[in-house]
């Protein structure tokens, strides 16, 4: 049988050729670097260790990932090198694994979760989420997961279909992001502001409203007001691939404000936001030595 880690379900035998998601065989990843750009429960101490897997099940037209998102280029690692790698962000006094568009790696992600606890690892497991999962998926992280950092990118279908090449993306994500409310609950934090367990949920708004966010809002706050929500203004119009005027340039200040009104208006208790320059800010250069700009890639 073959790969059905994503909703897309391609069931495409990796160990022949790609999926969909341009994963076959090989773990690939494409960057291991101590990051500062999550939302900030998520980068006290040292920062994020963010693990950025090569490969993913969505084709966003304007990923800011797309040199390893859409190409997959990335190192070749077994998952005993995993693990280390993991142990090392802990040594570096990093506050949690942050594993960045995982889903197609679930099996071999697991296993070097296992090798890594073997070896000490004890800080929280972000799943750092597209919001394309299924829960069949999910429920295999159930025991390994602490925190789930997930994407709910556009309020619609049609949006899905046309930016993401996904046709379902906004009914995939409503049931993936009901179920880790209702199984993980809401973030919660340690004494010192750390993020340990629970659900943050992010939107990025896009230029024009395109993304539909008041949709997005209504849905989580339905589900409830206590969820963080990570409003996002970081879009940036270079990756853009498409034909779509309101996409090929910057998210106004406007436009933000409106969404950020809209999140208040609906009594969200934690709101993360993002300063106008960010478009600027978390575009990564993953063949750089230092994707970001700031921290060494380990690999």
């Amino acid at each position: 049988m073959g790969c059905t880690l994503c909703p897309r379900a391609c069931k495409v035998n990796r160990s022949e050729k790609s999926g969909y998601c341009s994963a076959g065989e090989d773990l690939l990843v494409g960057s291991v670097v101590i990051h500062r750009g999550e939302e900030p429960p998520l980068v006290q101490g040292a920062g994020s260790g963010a693990i950025f897997f090569s490969g993913c099940p969505l084709k966003c037209s304007y990923c800011q990932n797309m040199q390893i998102s859409h190409h997959a280029t990335g190192h070749t690692l077994s998952a005993s090198e995993l693990a280390s790698y993991m142990k090392r962000l802990q040594d570096l006094g990093c506050s949690n694994i942050n594993l960045v568009t995982p889903t197609h790696y679930t099996y071999e992600i697991l296993d070097a979760l296992d090798r890594a606890h073997d070896l000490g690892l004890s800080l929280p497991v972000i799943i750092n989420s597209s919001g394309y999962e299924a829960v069949s998926t999910l429920e295999l992280w159930k025991d390994h997961a602490d925190i789930y950092l997930m994407d709910l990118k556009y309020g619609d279908n049609p949006t899905g279909s046309i930016l993401s090449n996904v046709g379902d993306y906004w009914d995939v994500a409503r049931q993936s992001i009901a179920y880790i409310f209702e199984s993980a609950g809401v973030l919660r934090m340690d004494q010192e502001g750390r993020g340990v367990a629970g659900l943050v949920v992010r939107h990025l708004v896009l230029p024009g409203m395109l993304s539909n966010p008041f949709a997005v809002l209504d849905f989580l706050s339905d589900l409830s007001v206590e969820i963080p929500v990570s409003i996002m203004s970081q879009y940036n119009p270079d990756p853009y691939r498409g034909d779509i005027n309101d996409m090929k340039r910057p998210l106004v200040k406007d436009e933000y404000e409106t969404v950020l009104e809209r999140a208040l208006e609906l009594g969200f208790s934690t709101i993360f936001k993002q300063d106008m320059d960010a478009c600027r800010m978390y575009v990564p250069d993953f063949k750089a030595t230092d994707p970001f700009g700031d921290e060494p890639n380990l690999l």
